[in-house]
């Protein structure tokens, strides 16, 4: 696997992933590109997460979440990818609660 993080990411950036819709990519490409996503969650992973980390792991099981359901992974595993989402992104200062949504769209009814 790729040990390196900066690698990675440089890998990723070179990857038909990021000129192409998943739909568009072969399984090969689709295997290739969720392996790599999750070496990407794996070597991100620190004590020190910031706000902007959260959301920026959320982006990645976003998308290992849509590779898995192309690849016709286990449902079950396809679910623990968007099922993580949430969490990450209220870490992340997302605000997703009830009343946040009830307040904002009050603010637009008035």
């Amino acid at each position: 696997m790729y040990e390196d993080f900066k690698e990675c990411i440089i890998r990723l950036m070179q990857h038909p992933i990021m000129s192409k819709p998943i739909s568009a990519l072969s399984d090969p490409e689709c295997l290739q590109a969720y392996e790599l996503i999750k070496q990407l969650i794996d070597l991100s992973v620190n004590e020190e997460y910031t706000q902007l980390d959260y959301i920026q792991t959320a982006r990645l099981k976003y998308h290992l979440g849509e590779l898995s359901y192309k690849l016709n992974d286990e449902w079950e595993n396809t679910i623990l990818h968007y099922k993580g989402i949430p969490h990450l992104l209220e870490k992340g200062g997302f605000d997703l609660s009830l009343h946040k949504w009830i307040e904002l769209v009050s603010l637009r009814t008035k």
